[in-house]
């Protein structure tokens, strides 16, 4: 059990930034912009970041800035030789995190969602981004399965479902073309 060091005041404000980061997050899941999705996704890695923060919970605070980042780059570099630079940083990154945070083979877990989300986000388009991310949804739910992270495992299922919503909306044709 990990020992909170902050005032209580702190852990209610905790939840309720990263409340309001589920709900940032759901809704880029609903958008079928790629560009709408990266910048509210970065925006409730963000809260979530700041929520991490208030909880003490440091390694997993560096993540999810780390992870903000990395989506608003994804969608700003348009030059193979930068995508494949951040990509690669961006990994290292990752798997420098999971190194120094080891705890078992769990931690391949949240480590292979990152990854992959990583690539998908620097070299799918938006449709196949999202198929993708849908194999990270998978491992954090496994995650937050072995972990009993409830609130964390109702946020990526509902994110998972919303996702599966927009990929089906993305295959229907946005403009109809007139046989006259």
């Amino acid at each position: 059990m990990v020992e909170m060091t902050w005032p209580s005041g702190l852990l209610g404000w905790a939840y309720v930034i990263g409340g309001i980061g589920v709900l940032v997050e759901w809704r880029a899941y609903l958008l079928a912009c790629g560009r709408g999705f990266r910048k509210w996704s970065a925006a409730g890695a963000v809260l979530w970041a700041a929520m991490y923060c208030l909880l003490g919970a440091w390694t997993a605070a560096l993540t999810m800035g780390s992870t903000a980042l990395r989506t608003m780059l994804s969608g700003w570099l348009d030059a193979h030789r930068h995508k494949h630079l951040a990509a690669a940083g961006f990994i290292s990154l990752f798997v420098a995190l999971t190194v120094v945070s080891w705890q078992g083979p769990v931690s391949l877990l949240p480590a292979f969602a990152v990854i992959n989300t990583t690539l998908a986000l620097f070299y799918f388009d938006n449709r196949r981004m999202r198929i993708v991310l849908l194999a990270s949804s998978a491992a954090w739910i496994a995650n937050d399965l072995i972990w009993q992270a409830w609130p964390a495992l109702l946020a990526e299922t509902v994110a998972a479902l919303l996702n599966v919503w927009t990929i089906r909306r993305l295959r229907q044709p946005t403009c109809q073309v007139l046989p006259f």
